[in-house]
């Protein structure tokens, strides 16, 4: 004769129930009694449960409320995306739970390294260190574009005050040959006034005696 629904229902609840109370002592090496394993359990049992966002909703519910699927589900997340971690490392992240001498000496935190919580939360200190240093690239590049629009502006500044004695160059050259030519033609002109202007005083009066 078939189980009813009540009967394995209250069967697959005793699975998970000593399923969850084995899984908390070996992450924890807290021993807590099947009947007594809770999802809301307070920070004076010891423990308390990690769960990924996608199976969040396990956690709202109390065990004595379940059906066949949840339990299901339960046994089978168990150190997949639920997990058992210390109520410090749930509050404090696993930095703090690490350094605290009660979890050291519980030897909590050596068995929450190989979870996922602690990669979690160890991707989230990376993530962290990343955002910093793209940061810290982020200003020293604004800095250097800062210095760069600095050295066109003056690149510029210097492009113009060339252009502008290139073109002062050219006018003077251009006034020296106009003034150039304005004298030659005035030495010309006196070339032509005094043609005899080369003879001297004395080839003069020698040429004037009989």
């Amino acid at each position: 004769m078939g189980k009813t629904s009540n009967e394995k229902r209250g069967q697959l609840k005793q699975q998970c129930r000593e399923a969850m109370s084995a899984h908390i002592y070996d992450r924890l090496g807290v021993v807590v009694e099947p009947i007594k394993v809770r999802l809301q359990p307070s920070v004076e049992d010891g423990y308390a449960w990690s769960v990924t966002a996608s199976h969040a909703y396990l956690l709202k519910t109390h065990l004595s409320h379940g059906g066949v699927g949840f339990f299901q589900t339960i046994c089978k997340e168990l150190g997949r995306s639920l997990e058992a971690v210390t109520p410090e490392t749930l509050q404090n992240g696993l930095s703090q739970a690490q350094e605290s001498p009660e979890n050291d000496s519980s030897g909590a935190a050596s068995k929450e390294e190989g979870s996922f919580t602690a990669k979690i939360r160890e991707l989230e200190a990376t993530n962290r260190d990343l955002r910093g240093e793209l940061d810290q690239t982020s200003t020293r590049l604004e800095s250097a574009l800062d210095e760069g629009r600095t050295l066109r502006a003056k690149n510029c500044q210097l492009e113009r005050e060339v252009e502008t004695s290139i073109s002062t160059v050219k006018r003077q050259e251009e006034e020296l040959a106009r003034l150039r030519g304005g004298i030659g033609q005035v030495m010309q002109v006196l070339g032509n006034l005094y043609p005899q202007n080369n003879l001297g005083p004395r080839e003069t009066s020698a040429a004037a005696e009989p």
